[in-house]
């Protein structure tokens, strides 16, 4: 059932069938300035991604298909023709975003299995949920019966030591997965609620990352996202992972279930970075600066006066970041102090420099 309001026929002319990634602020920055007559539910024209409703009780609108393959991730042709590939504009980035940093730190891709279907709804055949774009199923990382990773052909039921019950010898490769879990739950793309699988696998996954040394809030926070289902499958052959409703879509009736805790600490945490660029570039730069805006509201870069004008202080609005750029930007360029922007939200995660 979809709420009311919200028209069930396309809004623009043709499906998106690939992810183009990136798009999305520019796209809806453009909606709001040329279609600020036209604000009402139903009349959405920017072509982005609405997730509507409840994982197990939603529609998706303009949802988009997700590649059968990109760096460091893939599909099997049995999850490729079922048809259910599409999620939201950031599910999509979430994936190809991981994909990206998995494939520097090993050789094996993460193979995607399902999505929601194109508008999204019920798929019983296979699904209660994934009915609303914010659910996809990814494949464990495996290792051979000789201890070496390989690219999962199928799912496998694993039992509690992480071994294959089909007598294959394969097991889980548990450092793999922990770089899957870090990556999931530190990615600056989407904010993950859950990451549902088998409770002893989930357990050695953690007792991994507390043998590598790696930072306690980071573990805690695994702790908390990492759950086995109580009312389904144990998920003992794939992990299930749930991202947050996005702010946009949550006003369009998306419905988040279950505890918000993490969705707090990862916006919390947004803001120390933001606080921490500004750290950084009062301690990095030493110039005459003017005040400058850019495409993103909270955010003020600041670049070199001309010489003429008298030595000045870099000034952000109340609660926005001052970041300083050493050469003026040309109109409609990204000046660097934007760009340092991008690079401390998703290279330097706060947790991870936290690291002993």
């Amino acid at each position: 059932m979809f709420r009311a309001g919200v028209s069930e026929a396309p809004t623009r002319a043709g499906p998106a069938l690939v992810h183009t990634g990136g798009v999305r602020p520019l796209l809806a920055a453009a909606a709001w300035l040329g279609l600020a007559a036209c604000a009402e539910l139903g009349v959405i024209h920017d072509g982005t991604s609405i997730s509507v409703g409840r994982p197990s009780d939603g529609a998706l609108r303009d949802g988009k298909r997700l590649p059968d393959r990109g760096e460091g991730f893939m599909t099997r042709d049995v999850w490729r023709t079922r048809g259910n590939r599409y999620g939201t504009d950031e599910m999509l980035d979430l994936i190809t975003g991981i994909g990206r940093q998995l494939a520097r730190t090993g050789s094996t891709r993460l193979v995607v299995a399902d999505l929601s279907s194109k508008r999204g709804g019920a798929a019983k055949q296979w699904h209660r949920s994934h009915q609303s774009g914010r659910d996809v199923d990814l494949v464990y990382f495996m290792r051979d019966k000789d201890g070496k990773p390989f690219e999962a052909d199928a799912m496998r039921v694993f039992d509690r030591e992480g071994r294959a019950t089909d007598g294959s010898g394969i097991t889980v490769d548990i450092p793999r997965m922990w770089e899957l879990v870090k990556a999931l739950i530190t990615a600056p793309e989407a904010d993950v609620q859950w990451t549902f699988l088998y409770a002893p696998i989930a357990q050695k996954i953690l007792d991994h990352a507390q043998q590598r040394g790696e930072p306690e809030a980071l573990i805690a926070r695994a702790r908390l996202t990492l759950k086995q289902p109580g009312d389904s499958a144990p998920h003992n052959d794939h992990m299930h992972v749930r991202i947050y409703c996005s702010p946009r879509d949550r006003a369009f009736g998306c419905v988040d279930i279950g505890p918000r805790e993490l969705l707090a600490e990862r916006e919390a945490e947004r803001r120390e970075g933001r606080d921490l660029a500004s750290r950084i570039a009062a301690l990095a730069f030493d110039v005459p600066v003017s005040t400058a805006t850019l495409d993103e509201p909270s955010v003020a870069v600041c670049t070199p006066a001309p010489p003429a004008d008298p030595v000045g202080v870099c000034r952000a609005p109340e609660g926005a970041a001052a970041l300083v750029s050493t050469t003026a930007a040309a109109p409609m360029a990204e000046p660097s102090g934007n760009a340092l922007l991008r690079l401390l939200r998703s290279g330097f995660h706060p947790l991870v420099l936290r690291r002993r």
